[in-house]
């Protein structure tokens, strides 16, 4: 049995760090969209007992410290399947970037191998089990855009408009723990927090309220984002903003006609990518 699915990456356009947890996370309150940048993940079932998971560009640790292997195990162990597994990622969305690669993986297998072997799993309980993995396994497997909060395991659904975007990796990849290992929370009251996340009316009204508690100490760690954030604006975004922990940064466009003629003028910046809402 062989299935190819698709993972897509995740943009946050709101980010508010509320608190540091006594287990080293923190909790967040996080609106999310998932854009059409995508992951491609081929799946084959074995026989054999093994379990491997290998990708096109070399990047992705082997063993434990791979969230596909990690995320495949789970379900197999969990749900007693006497099933070996080749798993190959082709590699689009850059590493260290912010937009959530290893956790989409993880929930794109995840949902797959549900799928394939037909398991009646509530997506619940699903979202549950990918927390185990990572903190933003939940949202993915939730896959569409959401607010997040607690450490991500905490889902609501939440509507966007559709939204066209321009991502920006500067070729250099930030490390998420090492950014909230910099971060100095200053505890206020966190009404105007949840205000943010109200309704919106356009896109102009979402370009406007975007915020990224994390930004300022990922443009220390990468000075470039600051250089792609005017760059984005200079080309006609409507807001500009990092996405999670960096170092990709996002533009947002009126329109696909808009965002596509800004792609030109940011090419120098690094990888870009044009993409809308999923």
């Amino acid at each position: 049995m062989k299935r190819t699915v698709f993972a897509p990456a995740k943009v946050n356009l709101i980010l508010k760090v509320l608190s540091r947890r006594p287990d080293g996370y923190h909790n967040l309150l996080s609106l999310v969209d998932i854009i059409s940048l995508y992951d491609v993940i081929n799946i084959e079932e074995h026989d054999d007992d093994e379990v491997i998971v290998t990708d096109d560009a070399g990047v992705l640790p082997c063993g434990e410290g791979n969230t596909v292997y990690r995320a495949a195990v789970l379900i197999r162990n969990t749900f007693g399947i006497k099933k070996g597994l080749r798993i190959e990622v082709e590699k689009k969305i850059p590493i260290g970037a912010g937009l959530g690669g290893p956790s989409t993986d993880a929930a794109t297998v995840m949902k797959a191998l549900v799928d394939m072997w037909g398991l009646n799993v509530p997506k619940t309980r699903l979202m549950t089990l990918g927390s185990r993995i990572g903190a933003d396994v939940p949202l993915f497997i939730h896959g569409k855009s959401c607010i997040m909060e607690g450490i991500g395991e905490i889902i609501t659904p939440f509507e966007l408009p559709r939204m066209w975007y321009v991502v920006v990796y500067p070729e250099a990849a930030i490390s998420t723990k090492e950014v909230y290992g910099k971060l100095k929370i200053v505890l206020t009251n966190h009404e105007n927090d949840i205000k943010l996340m109200g309704n919106f009316n356009g896109i102009g009204d979402v370009a406007g309220r975007l915020e990224n508690d994390l930004e300022q100490i990922g443009t220390i760690m990468c000075p470039k984002i600051g250089m792609v954030k005017e760059k984005l604006a200079q080309a006609g975004a409507l807001g500009s903003l990092m996405s999670g922990s960096g170092s990709s940064v996002f533009g947002i466009f009126g329109s696909e006609k808009e965002a596509g003629a800004a792609v030109g003028a940011v090419a120098d910046q690094g990888r870009v990518f044009e993409v809308h809402s999923v």
